[in-house]
C-alpha cells in the first residue's frame, strides 16, 4: 500500500505538470503571435516612431532531477519552475543620447515565486566621439558589468546552456550582481591590433536579498531586511578581429546591512561583504566556441559567517561549443567551485554540522541548442553534479537532506521579437 500511494502522488505530481507545461505552451503561442502581429503593425503604419524599437522575449524552462530540487520541485518529477518575459523599449531622440529600459516578469521556484520588476532603465549619453572611439556616461538602473554573461544573462539567446556557470553567475545571487541604481563611465577606442572597451559604474544595489540570505546569515529564520550600501563594478575588455579573440577582467565591490526586527534575536546586525575578480576569454571560431572564466572572490560576513568571517571562494569552468549545422549547437563544459579555498573537501563545514558537500560543487554540462527560426529556440541540457555548493535552499530549505551527487536535466523553449 505504501508503495501505491507513493506511485499514485508521483503520477499525480507528473499529471500536474504536464497540465501545467500545455497552458504554458499555450500561453506562449498566444503572446508570440500578439507579439509578431503588434511589431508589424507598428512598423506598417508607423505608429511608432523610426527612433523607437521595441524588443521582447519569452523563455520557459523545464526542469528533472534525480535529486535535491532546482526551480522547484524537480526531485524526480517535473517542474516548469523557471518562467521569464521580458519587453524592452529603446529611444534614440539624438545621435549621442539614448534611453533604454526593460520590464522583466520572472518566475524561479522558491528563490522568486513570480514578480514584475524594472530590470534595467538609463539615460545613455555620448560626451564625445571620434574616428576610433567615444566616450560617455549612462545614469539610472544600469546593468553590472560582470563577465562575458552578466550584461545579457536574462536573454536566454545569449546562453551558452540553459543555466549559466553556476559556479560564478549564482542564480540565488542574480538580485545583488545583475544592476544597481546609480551612474557609469564607459570609454571605447579602436586600434590596428584590437579594440578596447573599459566601464566603471557606481550605483546602490538591489536590497531583496532572499536568495542569499540563508548562505549569508546561515539561517532562514531571520525576520529583518538587508541595506546595500553604494557599489563598483568595473570592467577593462579587449577584443581582437571583431569578437573572434575576447579577454575580460572584472572587479565588483558589494557591501550590505543585515538589520534585525524590532525584537529579533536570532542574528545581530552587521556587515557583510563580497569582492570578486574575474578573468575572462574566449575565442569565436566559424563552428567552434572555447570559453573559459576563474573567479577569486573575497568574503567577509561578519558575525553571521559559517566559515569563520573571513575565506575566498574559487571558481572556474571551460567550455567548448560546436556548430554542427548552421542551425544546431553542441556544447560541453566543466564547471568547478569551492566555497572556501582552504576548505576544499568540506571538512571545516562538517565540523559546523553541515554536510560536506555544500562546501564544493563540480558539474559536467552537455548540452543541444537548436535554432528553428531567428525567433524560436529549443534546448536540452543534462548535468552531472558533484556536490551543492550552488544548490537554491529556497528550493531546498533542509540542508542535511541534500544528495551530493545527482543528476539535471533540462529542457527549454525561448522566443524573441
Amino acid at each position: 500500500m505504501p508503495r501505491q500511494r507513493h506511485l499514485a502522488s508521483f503520477s499525480g505530481r507528473v499529471g500536474c505538470c504536464l497540465k501545467l507545461a500545455n497552458r504554458i505552451g499555450q500561453l506562449f503561442i498566444a503572446i508570440a503571435v500578439l507579439a509578431s502581429y503588434s511589431v508589424r503593425g507598428f512598423s506598417e503604419s508607423q505608429f511608432l516612431p523610426e527612433e523607437v524599437q521595441i524588443h521582447g522575449f519569452l523563455t520557459q524552462g523545464f526542469f528533472h532531477t534525480s535529486d535535491n530540487n532546482v526551480y522547484g520541485q524537480s526531485d524526480d518529477g517535473i517542474s516548469p519552475g523557471l518562467s521569464e518575459i521580458g519587453l524592452n523599449v529603446n529611444y534614440q531622440p539624438w545621435h549621442n543620447l539614448r534611453f533604454a529600459a526593460q520590464g522583466l516578469y520572472r518566475r524561479a521556484g522558491d528563490v522568486d515565486t513570480g514578480s514584475v520588476r524594472l530590470d534595467y532603465g538609463l539615460a545613455d549619453l555620448t560626451l564625445f566621439e571620434y574616428d576610433s572611439g567615444k566616450v560617455g556616461i549612462r545614469g539610472g538602473r544600469i546593468k553590472n558589468p560582470f563577465g562575458l554573461y552578466n550584461d545579457t544573462r536574462d536573454v536566454s539567446f545569449t546562453h551558452p546552456t540553459i543555466l549559466l556557470p553556476q559556479g560564478i553567475y549564482f542564480d540565488r545571487s542574480r538580485s545583488l550582481l545583475i544592476s544597481a541604481d546609480g551612474g557609469s563611465f564607459y570609454a571605447e577606442q579602436r586600434t590596428d591590433f584590437g579594440d578596447f572597451n573599459f566601464k566603471f559604474n557606481v550605483g546602490i544595489p538591489s536590497r531583496d536579498l532572499k536568495e542569499i540570505q540563508t548562505v549569508v546569515l546561515g539561517t532562514q529564520n531571520a525576520q529583518g531586511s538587508f541595506e546595500t550600501k553604494p557599489a563598483i563594478a568595473t570592467q577593462l575588455s579587449y577584443e581582437i578581429n571583431g569578437g573572434e579573440y575576447i579577454f575580460a577582467v572584472s572587479y565588483t565591490d558589494f557591501e550590505f546591512d543585515f538589520i534585525p526586527a524590532a525584537g529579533e534575536k536570532v542574528v545581530p546586525q552587521n556587515r557583510s561583504q563580497i569582492q570578486p575578480l574575474l578573468f575572462s576569454a574566449q575565442y569565436n571560431g566559424e563552428k567552434f566556441t572555447l570559453t573559459g572564466e576563474y573567479e577569486y572572490r573575497w568574503n567577509t560576513l561578519g558575525r553571521f559567517a559559517t566559515q569563520g568571517g573571513k575565506f575566498v571562494t574559487e571558481s572556474w569552468y571551460v567550455e567548448g561549443s560546436y556548430r554542427i549545422m548552421p542551425q544546431l549547437q553542441a556544447t560541453v563544459r566543466y564547471d568547478t567551485i569551492s566555497v572556501d579555498k582552504s576548505d576544499r573537501d568540506g571538512f571545516g563545514a562538517e565540523a559546523l554540522g553541515f554536510p560536506r558537500h555544500v562546501a564544493f560543487a563540480q558539474d559536467w554540462v552537455f548540452g543541444l541548442r537548436w535554432d528553428i527560426t531567428p525567433s524560436w529556440m529549443v534546448r536540452a541540457d543534462y548535468t552531472r553534479v558533484h556536490g551543492t555548493a550552488w544548490l537554491p535552499q529556497a528550493d531546498n530549505p533542509v540542508v542535511n537532506n541534500d544528495v551530493q551527487d545527482w543528476d539535471l536535466y533540462g529542457l527549454q523553449l525561448s522566443f524573441k521579437f
